[in-house]
């Protein structure tokens, strides 16, 4: 039976109304499911429509033919935490990692960037009702040391990542639909070909195999105990097989990549090489690209707020070092503030935690820290509830409003009850990327002025600050901080997501593995559900479950949580006008392998 080219797969992230067909994929034949919603709503996590398509089409170009060469200059925001993606919940690593490894599939570089398309699989067929994937792997693929890519490697990896002793981080978001190996979930066919078994048929499956954290590493490499986390390990053996090779690592300064010249996406990549500079100052960043010293973003993440990024772009309209387009991405991102609820003391007591909730002023933080840009801050996001009906919730409405000010009376009374009227000594800890220092200093202030709750605040370089938060994470540690502020961007545009981040144990944010009964129940009915409404239903009463919802009782509805939601704000990815084959992805997770950017200059 011939191998057919690359299976394009329409994931279906944006989240639309949709009722699943699903149809088996044999060789030659294809599988369709109707596309569902816009941001906002719920997606019925559907199977992916299937379409044959060539591997190796070329990316959507603007600007005339692509050119090769080149020394490009990224801006990263912080310094990498990880080398090895195993666990990996950090924006700042991925961006690092990203270019060096490959995925079994991708999301695509195209017009279309929702799209799954071939990364290390050459072909894919569904089958058992859209419950079996089975992937082909690139017979020329090689790591960079001159290995030969095989399916040992691609099972190797994966069962890393599917291993429930690891932490699930963002790489193995995946395994929440996969069997477990042992049942069968992870196959090796033959030398070229894995299969994929499924609890469930999903498209969502799809998406989270496509993440740029899902890579496959070699197994010749790992097997020898040779420690990938470790820069000079990635440089001394060699051991990518993405576009670009790992040259140099200069901890907290920058990080050097070449083009790999024997890249088995034939034409790939354009850049020579691209140089990292990691800026955590935003001024000194502004002024850089302002200069001409910076071409572009290294991801959608940087230290600056949506004035300052349209304020970048309009500056720079003509400007002789070239103009840098503030590119909006179509995720969003959850910044909130974290509870360590194992820590001795007061934030113990679930009345303190929901006291907080009620008592913070989310209308003062948009104001402040986002230029009433963010949205509402829905738990959910708003595939539950939507933003008008969260906007009435206690907690979230207006301070100022007759429910906003019974809020905070019965905040001041909970604290009572709990024995910490006058308030309590914390602390607040940071990392110093984003804006997290603002968004601690405001917190501590409004918690101050409610209740009485005062406390230091402490900033940290990226991977520090990541280390800090991990000492709550192991059962019957209580860890070294109470208060933290940090966001968690959706890694794709689905509740699952939202879910595996904030509120499963293991989840890239919830540090103290606090996960209920009644929120894995939930999460496993949502997760499986196909009938959009059906599913808001069920993510409706996780939230009923998770935050107060209710504007006539604020007593009822407040879990033992562990995460309070501050608001929903947006990602821009910046990039100069040379640079060509740009499309920006959905969310900010994605899309950083640079394999298909070129530079017209």
């Amino acid at each position: 039976m011939p191998r057919h080219r690359l299976l394009n797969v329409k994931t279906l992230l944006s989240l639309v109304t949709a009722i699943v067909l699903i149809v088996a994929v044999a060789c030659g034949s294809s599988a369709t499911a109707t596309p569902t919603s816009s941001t906002g709503g719920t997606t019925s996590t559907p199977v992916p429509t299937a379409v044959m398509t060539d591997a190796t089409s070329e990316p959507a170009m603007t600007g005339g033919d692509a050119k090769y060469g080149g020394n490009i200059r990224m801006y990263s925001y912080a310094d990498t935490r990880d080398w090895d993606p195993l666990g990996s919940s950090s924006t700042s690593s991925v961006q690092a990692f990203s270019q060096l490894y490959n995925q079994m599939v991708q999301f695509s570089t195209g017009a279309d960037t929702s799209e799954v398309v071939n990364d290390l699989a050459d072909s894919w067929e569904v089958s058992n009702g859209g419950a079996t994937y089975t992937f082909h792997l690139n017979q020329d693929a090689k790591w960079q040391d001159g290995e030969d890519i095989s399916a040992d490697d691609v099972v190797f990896a994966f069962g890393r990542y599917m291993d429930p002793a690891n932490n699930i981080g963002r790489s193995g978001l995946f395994r929440n639909y996969a069997l477990p190996v042992d049942q069968g979930g992870l196959k090796k066919i033959d030398a070229d070909t894995v299969e994929m078994n499924l609890s469930f048929a999903s498209g969502a499956f799809m998406s989270f195999l496509a993440l740029d954290y899902a890579k496959v590493l070699p197994k010749h490499l790992l097997e020898k105990n040779i420690d990938l986390n470790q820069a000079e390990n990635v440089i001394a053996n060699k051991s990518g097989s993405g576009p670009f090779m790992l040259e140099e690592y200069q901890r907290g300064n920058q990080y050097s990549v070449s083009k790999n010249p024997n890249y088995f996406k034939e034409g790939r990549p354009y850049f020579d090489s691209i140089d990292h500079f990691i800026i955590t100052d935003s001024g000194t960043m502004i002024a850089q690209f302002k200069a001409g010293q910076l071409d572009m973003m290294n991801s959608g993440f940087s230290n600056l707020n949506p004035t300052e990024y349209n304020e970048l772009d309009a500056d720079t309209v003509g400007a002789s070092n070239g103009h840098f387009t503030a590119n909006p991405l179509g995720g969003s991102r959850n910044w909130g503030l974290m509870i360590n609820r194992k820590y001795p003391g007061p934030l113990q007591d679930p009345n303190v935690r929901k006291a907080i909730y009620l008592a913070l002023d989310r209308a003062q933080l948009n104001d402040l820290l986002e230029d009433n840009t963010a949205d509402t801050p829905c738990a959910l996001w708003s595939t539950g509830y939507t933003y008008e009906e969260c906007a009435s919730f206690p907690g979230i409405r207006d301070k100022k409003s007759a429910g906003g000010q019974a809020d905070l009376a019965f905040a001041k009374q909970l604290m009572a009850d709990a024995g910490y009227a006058n308030g309590f000594k914390t602390t607040y800890d940071a990392r110093q990327v984003g804006n997290y220092p603002d968004v601690c200093s405001i917190v501590k202030q409004q918690l101050k002025d409610s209740l009485g709750i005062d406390g230091d605040i402490g900033t940290h370089e990226s991977a520090a600050g990541y280390t800090l938060f991990g000492t709550a994470r192991a059962e019957g540690a209580t860890g070294d901080w109470q208060l933290a502020c940090q966001g968690e961007g959706m890694t794709v545009l689905d509740p699952d997501a939202l879910l595996g981040g904030i509120y499963l144990t293991g989840g890239t944010r919830n540090y103290t593995n606090l996960e209920p009964t009644e929120v894995r129940d939930f999460f496993e009915l949502q997760k499986v559900e196909t009938d959009p409404a059906k599913r808001r239903a069920i993510l409706r009463d996780l939230e009923d479950f998770l935050i107060p919802t209710d504007p006539n009782d604020i007593s009822k509805g407040y879990s033992d949580n562990h995460w309070v939601t501050l608001y929903w704000g947006q990602f821009y990815w910046l990039v100069g006008e040379d640079i060509r084959g740009f499309n920006a992805p959905k969310t900010v997770q994605y899309g950083l392998k640079h394999e298909d950017l070129w530079l017209d200059r």
